[in-house]
């Protein structure tokens, strides 16, 4: 910061006669853009920079409320909580009863959407449009979206052609 106000133009030209300072100013191509918050009220004025200008930098983003939606709202925590719930019996089934094709297939469709639902909260929550922009948002929930699609057609694969999810977990429980 000290660095930055030795060197910034407003600095420099005060260090000069009056009518070279808003000659020194003015032809300054580094001020331009930048605001100094060191500088005075007359610098900041004999530099182009008015009050408005300086305070748009700073200015809020506008914030458009979405419109209520039910699938969004009541439904969406009743199909999560459903979903949670609905896993701790499936798991308790898979280790009481050990490999089935029924449980293996429901816990290969119930995980990856309950992943799938945190995973979305965490980007609603911390990568908004505001934070992130709206093309980071909108890949960070298309990327989610094709990880979970790849995750259900494994699941898929993994259970009908191979040994299943209950048996891969119990030999790699054994091992």
């Amino acid at each position: 910061m000290a660095f930055r106000l030795a060197t910034s133009p407003l600095t420099a030209a005060a260090r000069t006669t009056p009518s070279l300072q808003l000659a020194a100013l003015r032809s300054s191509s580094s001020l331009k853009g930048r605001v100094y918050f060191h500088a005075s009220r007359n610098a900041a004025a004999a530099s182009g920079q008015t009050a408005s200008s300086v305070t748009d930098a700073y200015k809020a983003v506008p914030y458009k409320v979405p419109t209520p939606n039910q699938v969004h709202g009541s439904y969406h925590w009743d199909f999560e909580r459903v979903l949670s719930v609905s896993l701790i019996p499936l798991f308790a089934a898979s280790a009481i009863q050990g490999a089935n094709p029924i449980t293996d297939g429901l816990l290969g469709v119930v995980i990856p959407i309950h992943a799938h639902m945190g995973f979305d909260s965490m980007i609603t929550d911390y990568l908004h449009p505001g934070k992130a922009g709206v093309w980071g948002n909108r890949a960070c929930s298309w990327t989610l979206r094709g990880a979970t699609v790849l995750t259900l057609v494994g699941c898929y694969q993994f259970n009908t052609s191979d040994i299943g999810l209950t048996e891969l977990v119990m030999k790699a429980w054994q091992a």
